[in-house]
Protein backbone atom coordinates (compact mmCIF):
# COMPACT_ATOMS: atom_id res chain seq x y z
CA UNK A 1 0.00 0.00 0.00
CA UNK A 2 1.44 3.08 -1.01
CA UNK A 3 2.11 6.72 1.15
CA UNK A 4 -0.92 8.54 -0.17
CA UNK A 5 -3.82 5.96 0.61
CA UNK A 6 -2.06 5.63 3.99
CA UNK A 7 -2.14 9.12 4.93
CA UNK A 8 -6.05 9.44 3.01
CA UNK A 9 -7.03 6.43 5.22
CA UNK A 10 -5.54 8.11 7.83
CA UNK A 11 -7.50 11.20 7.68
CA UNK A 12 -10.82 9.24 7.26
CA UNK A 13 -10.34 7.35 10.09
CA UNK A 14 -9.88 10.41 12.46
CA UNK A 15 -12.85 11.71 11.03
CA UNK A 16 -14.54 8.60 11.90
CA UNK A 17 -15.63 7.77 7.92
CA UNK A 18 -13.62 4.60 7.41
CA UNK A 19 -15.18 1.16 7.56
CA UNK A 20 -13.67 -1.77 9.19
CA UNK A 21 -11.68 -3.41 5.87
CA UNK A 22 -9.83 -0.09 5.93
CA UNK A 23 -9.45 -0.10 9.50
CA UNK A 24 -7.93 -3.51 9.34
CA UNK A 25 -5.40 -1.98 6.67
CA UNK A 26 -4.44 0.17 9.13
CA UNK A 27 -3.77 -2.08 11.80
CA UNK A 28 -1.50 -4.73 9.54
CA UNK A 29 0.46 -1.52 8.39
CA UNK A 30 1.15 -0.09 11.66
CA UNK A 31 2.20 -3.56 13.08
CA UNK A 32 4.94 -3.99 10.61
CA UNK A 33 8.50 -3.00 11.93
CA UNK A 34 9.43 -0.87 8.85
CA UNK A 35 6.73 2.65 8.98
CA UNK A 36 8.04 5.08 7.36
CA UNK A 37 8.98 8.19 9.87
CA UNK A 38 6.68 10.39 9.75
CA UNK A 39 4.02 7.72 10.44
CA UNK A 40 5.49 6.48 13.60
CA UNK A 41 3.81 8.92 15.84
CA UNK A 42 0.52 6.27 14.67
CA UNK A 43 2.13 3.55 15.16
CA UNK A 44 1.57 3.16 19.16
CA UNK A 45 -2.19 3.62 18.97
CA UNK A 46 -2.85 0.80 16.39
CA UNK A 47 -0.51 -1.59 18.40
CA UNK A 48 -2.57 -1.35 20.92
CA UNK A 49 -5.61 -2.01 19.49
CA UNK A 50 -4.62 -5.05 18.05
CA UNK A 51 -2.94 -5.72 21.55
CA UNK A 52 -6.11 -5.22 22.94
CA UNK A 53 -8.24 -7.34 20.53
CA UNK A 54 -5.69 -10.59 20.90
CA UNK A 55 -6.50 -10.28 24.50
CA UNK A 56 -9.45 -12.47 25.82
CA UNK A 57 -11.14 -12.90 29.10
CA UNK A 58 -12.59 -15.38 30.33
CA UNK A 59 -15.81 -15.17 32.67
CA UNK A 60 -14.47 -15.95 36.07
CA UNK A 61 -11.48 -13.45 35.06
CA UNK A 62 -14.05 -10.54 34.23
CA UNK A 63 -15.93 -10.82 37.51
CA UNK A 64 -12.78 -10.58 39.69
CA UNK A 65 -11.67 -7.44 37.27
CA UNK A 66 -15.22 -6.40 37.71
CA UNK A 67 -15.34 -6.93 41.58
CA UNK A 68 -12.22 -5.42 42.25
CA UNK A 69 -12.85 -2.27 40.86
CA UNK A 70 -16.61 -2.14 41.99
CA UNK A 71 -14.65 -2.56 45.77
CA UNK A 72 -12.11 0.37 44.47
CA UNK A 73 -14.84 1.97 43.37
CA UNK A 74 -16.21 1.89 47.29
CA UNK A 75 -13.72 2.84 49.12
CA UNK A 76 -13.20 6.09 47.39
CA UNK A 77 -16.56 6.63 47.86
CA UNK A 78 -15.73 5.67 51.34
CA UNK A 79 -13.72 8.44 52.00
CA UNK A 80 -11.40 5.86 53.85
CA UNK A 81 -9.52 5.63 50.59
CA UNK A 82 -9.04 10.13 50.23
CA UNK A 83 -5.46 10.98 49.20
CA UNK A 84 -3.13 13.51 51.87
CA UNK A 85 -3.96 16.03 49.38
CA UNK A 86 -7.71 15.61 49.46
CA UNK A 87 -7.59 14.85 53.44
CA UNK A 88 -5.80 17.96 53.97
CA UNK A 89 -8.69 20.24 52.36
CA UNK A 90 -10.77 18.68 53.64
CA UNK A 91 -9.58 19.50 56.89
CA UNK A 92 -8.30 23.24 55.53
CA UNK A 93 -12.06 23.93 54.64
CA UNK A 94 -13.51 23.34 57.93
CA UNK A 95 -11.01 25.22 59.45
CA UNK A 96 -12.22 28.28 57.38
CA UNK A 97 -16.03 27.37 57.65
CA UNK A 98 -15.11 27.70 62.31
CA UNK A 99 -13.18 30.87 61.21
CA UNK A 100 -16.27 32.14 59.36
CA UNK A 101 -18.22 31.10 61.98
CA UNK A 102 -16.25 32.76 64.53
CA UNK A 103 -16.12 36.15 63.14
CA UNK A 104 -19.70 36.16 62.23
CA UNK A 105 -20.39 36.16 65.87
CA UNK A 106 -17.32 38.87 66.66
CA UNK A 107 -19.44 41.05 64.79
CA UNK A 108 -22.98 40.07 66.11
CA UNK A 109 -22.27 40.81 69.67
CA UNK A 110 -20.20 43.71 68.94
CA UNK A 111 -23.25 45.31 67.02
CA UNK A 112 -25.05 43.97 70.66
CA UNK A 113 -22.95 45.72 72.73
CA UNK A 114 -23.01 48.80 70.39
CA UNK A 115 -26.68 49.06 71.16
CA UNK A 116 -25.93 48.76 74.95
CA UNK A 117 -24.12 51.31 75.24
CA UNK A 118 -24.92 53.96 72.67
CA UNK A 119 -28.29 53.30 72.01
CA UNK A 120 -29.03 57.54 70.43
CA UNK A 121 -25.96 57.01 68.00
CA UNK A 122 -27.41 54.03 66.51
CA UNK A 123 -30.53 55.47 66.06
CA UNK A 124 -29.64 58.71 64.24
CA UNK A 125 -26.96 56.43 61.78
CA UNK A 126 -29.61 53.69 61.56
CA UNK A 127 -31.93 56.86 60.00
CA UNK A 128 -29.11 58.29 58.20
CA UNK A 129 -28.85 54.88 56.31
CA UNK A 130 -32.14 54.62 55.44
CA UNK A 131 -32.69 58.04 54.04
CA UNK A 132 -29.12 57.25 52.50
CA UNK A 133 -30.59 54.47 50.86
CA UNK A 134 -34.16 55.78 49.58
CA UNK A 135 -32.26 58.68 47.90
CA UNK A 136 -29.95 56.17 46.13
CA UNK A 137 -32.54 54.43 44.99
CA UNK A 138 -34.99 56.83 43.86
CA UNK A 139 -31.98 58.11 41.46
CA UNK A 140 -31.97 54.23 40.69
CA UNK A 141 -35.89 54.57 39.83
CA UNK A 142 -35.60 57.44 37.94
CA UNK A 143 -32.88 56.76 35.70
CA UNK A 144 -34.29 53.11 34.67
CA UNK A 145 -37.86 55.00 33.99
CA UNK A 146 -35.70 57.15 31.47
CA UNK A 147 -34.08 53.78 30.15
CA UNK A 148 -37.86 52.46 29.59
CA UNK A 149 -38.77 55.51 27.70
CA UNK A 150 -35.97 55.12 25.05
CA UNK A 151 -36.73 51.23 25.03
CA UNK A 152 -40.33 52.51 24.03
CA UNK A 153 -38.80 54.72 21.43
CA UNK A 154 -37.24 51.41 20.09
CA UNK A 155 -40.37 49.73 20.25
CA UNK A 156 -42.70 52.22 18.38
CA UNK A 157 -39.42 52.71 15.84
CA UNK A 158 -39.61 48.63 14.89
CA UNK A 159 -43.63 48.79 14.79
CA UNK A 160 -42.86 50.94 11.62
CA UNK A 161 -40.42 49.00 10.49
CA UNK A 162 -42.42 46.03 9.97
CA UNK A 163 -45.59 48.04 8.51
CA UNK A 164 -42.84 49.20 6.26
CA UNK A 165 -41.53 45.92 5.63
CA UNK A 166 -45.12 44.51 4.93
CA UNK A 167 -45.71 47.44 2.83
CA UNK A 168 -42.62 46.40 0.75
CA UNK A 169 -43.84 42.91 0.11
CA UNK A 170 -47.34 43.89 -1.26
CA UNK A 171 -45.45 46.52 -4.05
CA UNK A 172 -43.14 44.07 -4.93
CA UNK A 173 -46.13 41.00 -5.32
CA UNK A 174 -47.89 43.52 -6.83
CA UNK A 175 -45.42 44.16 -9.25
CA UNK A 176 -44.56 40.36 -10.09
CA UNK A 177 -48.33 40.00 -11.00
CA UNK A 178 -48.61 43.57 -12.92
CA UNK A 179 -45.29 43.47 -14.40
CA UNK A 180 -43.94 39.62 -14.34
CA UNK A 181 -41.42 40.18 -16.99
CA UNK A 182 -39.56 42.83 -14.39
CA UNK A 183 -38.79 39.81 -11.61
CA UNK A 184 -37.26 37.89 -14.67
CA UNK A 185 -35.00 40.04 -15.58
CA UNK A 186 -34.61 43.09 -13.51
CA UNK A 187 -31.06 45.15 -14.82
CA UNK A 188 -33.14 45.95 -17.92
CA UNK A 189 -36.11 47.78 -16.35
CA UNK A 190 -33.73 50.55 -14.94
Amino acid sequence: MNIKEIEVLLERYFEGETTLAEEKLLKEFFSADEVPEHFRQHQPLFRYFSDEASLTIDNEEQEKVLMRRISRFETEVSGSGMQPVQKRMYYLSGIAAGLLILIGLVFTFKSELLKKHFPGKENASSELAYSQTKQALLLVSVGLNTGLDEVQRFTTLNTAMEQIQKINKFYNYQNQFINPEWMQSPSTNK
